[in-house]
């Protein structure tokens, strides 16, 4: 539990503090990479936050789905290796985020599936969006809600709540 409420505690200060430096919404997690004057820290705010989370997952888990926690974890270690998306990494950096993200929501299915019901907030959130907002371009609009920003939080949050409650 104090490794848990740790991870949470220093992705949490990342996230926060990321909001405050770009004074609002990030495009993504990730998009905070180029932000940084010390780059080192998205690795270390992504990988130590997976390493610390992991042994309460994995107690959290089904015997049969301990192997998805830790190849989501996994997915957050190349993310956490490879920030640089716009440039050399980015082959690497999806790769990464596509596994954590999968893998983790997977693993939540299969061990307290109500959580997923959080992402209905998020298509109620980008419905209203786009419905209000309406350019005539789908990924546009998407992109001007920041989805990506969300749907990162929100596949950690379902990991979060999974391991806490």
């Amino acid at each position: 539990m104090i490794l848990t409420l740790l991870s949470l505690l220093v992705f949490a200060s990342y996230v926060g503090v990321m909001i405050y430096k770009t004074k609002g919404i990030p495009y993504s997690i990730s998009d905070t990479y180029y932000i940084l004057s010390n780059r080192y820290w998205f690795g270390i705010c992504m990988i130590l936050p997976s390493l610390l989370l992991l042994p309460a997952a994995l107690d959290a888990s089904t015997e049969n789905s301990q192997f998805l926690i830790f190849l989501s974890v996994v997915g957050m270690i190349v993310l956490g290796v490879s920030p640089n998306f716009k440039g050399a990494h980015k082959k690497a950096h999806i790769a990464g985020a596509v596994m954590s993200l999968v893998f983790s929501q997977i693993w939540v299915g299969c061990n307290s599936w109500y959580w997923l019901l959080l992402w209905a907030a998020f298509l109620i959130y980008a419905i209203t969006f786009v419905v209000k907002n309406w350019s005539g371009n789908l990924i546009w609009d998407l992109t001007a809600c920041k989805s990506m920003f969300w749907i990162e939080l929100i596949s950690l949050l379902t990991v979060y709540l999974t391991c806490l409650l």
